[in-house]
């Protein structure tokens, strides 16, 4: 075994150890992120931060890209909940190599190569997408210096949002990490809405669940819950409605209108509402794979998402309404009703 593949393993190890050691994960990331630098050789220049603008989103720059690993929880959740993943494909597939299609690869394919060192080639095998120029060619310098390429189906340098599977190498596992909080801007809604129809009936898709829930926050509690002030975690946001929801089997409701769109959903504002809570935000909870969850704040794709301050004193609406829109810069569209 190289001296990559063997500080791989011994990294891949720390991330799937049940406890969290944040000190301990936050250094195993930084390590990781080191190590796929220098296999790699990706340098921070302007063609990769270059973005691309697609149809149904907006893929980010190459080396923004790659500095995702180094969000501690965001890595170790996405890398366990994979980890245990796999292993419920195998119990779903017996006596078959397990496909997975991991669209959005970035420049390291960091949801990948921690696989191979627990799972062998003839158990796993990737077909990999990306759209971006400069994630392809350190994705090929990755997979050469880890001497992965027995794991690799195929690479292929698309859109997504618009691939077709090759039906005669049917998929049991998508993973597409695409995302930014709120489901802003990103295709991952777009990916995972083209992609699911394709998979296998009973195949797994990572994120398994996404929710999106519209909140009120007390920012002044909110302040004091980072702060560690006793009580502060239970009070500082006050739960209005979940208004969008992810999964599986929200993809085939979706898709039996075959025009990717999502009903808008009411809230109504109920005047008991303490005036405190002011700030109007979406939250966001991501279920990578059963246990295995993204909630807030821990990274930056759980931060609250500011839709707007309320005044109270001369707030005259009675209902909210949100619904999610697929386009070139995916999102919430929101009213508010008197």
């Amino acid at each position: 075994m190289n001296s990559y593949k063997e500080k791989l393993k011994e990294i891949t190890r720390i991330l799937l150890e049940e406890e969290d050691e944040y000190g301990k994960i936050k250094d195993t990331c930084d390590d990781l992120f080191r190590l796929f630098l220098a296999a790699s050789e990706l340098k921070e220049d302007e063609y990769s931060r270059k973005e691309y603008y697609l149809p149904k989103g907006k893929a980010i720059g190459t080396f923004w890209a790659g500095v995702c690993v180094k969000e501690l929880m965001r890595t170790k959740r996405f890398i366990r909940g994979i980890f245990y993943g796999i292993k419920k494909a195998q119990e779903k597939f017996p006596d078959r190599t397990i496909h997975i299609l991991y669209a959005g690869t970035g420049p390291f394919a960091t949801l990948m190569l921690p696989m191979t060192t627990v799972f062998s080639s003839e158990k796993i095998k990737f077909t990999l997408l990306e759209i971006n120029q400069g994630s392809i060619e350190a994705l090929k310098k990755i997979i050469k210096v880890f001497e992965v390429e027995e794991y690799v189906e195929e690479i292929v340098q698309c859109d997504a949002t618009e691939y077709k599977i090759d039906k005669s190498k049917p998929v049991h596992m998508i993973i597409t990490e695409t995302m930014q909080n709120a489901l802003k801007n990103e295709p991952q809604v777009a990916i995972t809405l083209n992609l699911v129809p394709q998979m296998e009936i009973e195949g797994i898709l990572i994120p398994q669940n996404i929710d999106i829930e519209a909140v009120l926050i007390d920012p002044k509690r909110e302040m004091e819950r980072t702060m560690g002030i006793e009580g502060a975690e239970d009070d500082f946001y006050y739960p209005l409605s979940k208004i969008f929801e992810l999964n599986k089997e929200g993809v085939k409701r979706v898709m039996k209108n075959k025009n990717y769109e999502f009903p808008e959903i009411e809230i109504e504002l109920s005047h008991t509402i303490e005036k405190r809570y002011k700030r109007l935000c979406l939250l966001t909870t991501i279920q990578v794979f059963e246990g295995e969850q993204l909630t807030y704040n821990q990274c930056s794709l759980n931060l609250p998402y500011k839709i707007m301050d309320i005044d109270w004193r001369n707030n005259k609406w009675k209902e909210l309404r949100f619904q999610y829109v697929v386009s070139e810069k995916p999102g919430f569209l929101y009213k508010l009703q008197v």
